[in-house]
């Protein structure tokens, strides 16, 4: 039944996509929300969509490392690091300016990607480094550690308030309908799609590991993630566009630009799928 389920689900959104040759309507966005929350309410039952923003730490499939986790919690691993964001964020540029200045009038974390009135996509990196410049600074690499301290300094602001991506526009719902391409089509030399791992597989384990649901995907980002910490690591923190890049690497396809277009429309549809999940910044993931 679930192989079923997963099956109409994937076909209901791919057909829409792929006979969509317009902007998908703000109707089809929103029935492709509910579809897709729908699928995961039915798969965990006992999961509500709030906790999804503790990404594969929530799954019933992770019961028995969820105790270990929450102790972890206890003394977060990555909290000088957080302090360390937060004290860059505050650090005046040479004009005595500040981040908080770029960001005054800006949505609030959970509100991010936006379209603003001239139709250009904003993320949290990408106003981080316009800012940046502005100020006579150079750009940071969209999946740098500094660029993911700086993103947890903002995004933690709005920690437990809902993620609400504004599609209204038309040209947010084209930046979706790239995303909701990318996510749903097969690539690499495992011919895997974003949602053959997050979707069909989510909660199965695969070396060792557990997958998680593509529900709340972007809530915890910047995440701490273990291994990237491991044995001294120097960069434990990730933006979620260093982490697609990993993905399209462990399918064996090659990965594309941190702050392209590909990963972009792709941060537009989770965050837009994971609607009412609150931000939880950062994550702690294995």
């Amino acid at each position: 039944m679930k192989k079923l389920i997963t099956s109409l689900l994937a076909g209901s959104l791919m057909a829409t996509a792929a006979i969509a040759v317009a902007t998908p309507s703000v109707d089809e966005v929103k029935a492709d929300i509910e579809k897709f929350q729908a699928y995961f309410a039915k798969s965990n039952p006992s999961v509500a969509l709030e906790d999804y923003q503790d990404g594969v730490n929530v799954l019933p499939q992770y019961a028995d490392r969820r105790a270990n986790w929450e102790m972890l919690m206890d003394f977060p691993p990555y909290e000088e690091w957080v302090d360390k964001g937060n004290e860059e964020w505050d650090t005046p540029f040479g004009n005595g300016k500040t981040l908080s200045s770029c960001f005054a009038d800006s949505p609030a974390g959970n509100e991010y990607p936006y379209v603003d009135g001239n139709g250009k996509l904003h993320t949290v990196e990408g106003d981080i480094n316009s800012c940046i410049v502005a100020n006579g600074g150079e750009k940071e690499k969209y999946d740098s550690q500094k660029m993911a301290r700086l993103t947890i300094a903002f995004k933690s602001k709005s920690n437990g308030q809902p993620l609400s991506v504004d599609y209204s526009s038309e040209e947010m719902r084209d930046w979706y309908e790239k995303g909701r391409d990318f996510f749903w089509a097969k690539r690499g030399q495992l011919n895997f799609s974003c949602a053959d791992c997050h979707v069909t597989n989510a909660g199965k384990s695969v070396r060792g590991d557990v997958l998680s649901s593509a529900l709340g995907h972007g809530t915890g980002f910047p995440v701490y993630r273990t291994k990237w910490g491991a044995n001294g690591g120097k960069k434990p923190l990730g933006t979620i566009h260093r982490r697609y890049k990993g993905c399209n690497k462990q399918v064996r396809a090659a990965p594309f630009k941190a702050g392209g277009d590909e990963y972009l429309g792709l941060e537009v549809y989770e965050a837009i799928m994971s609607t009412g999940v609150p931000l939880q910044v950062p994550g702690q993931r294995q």
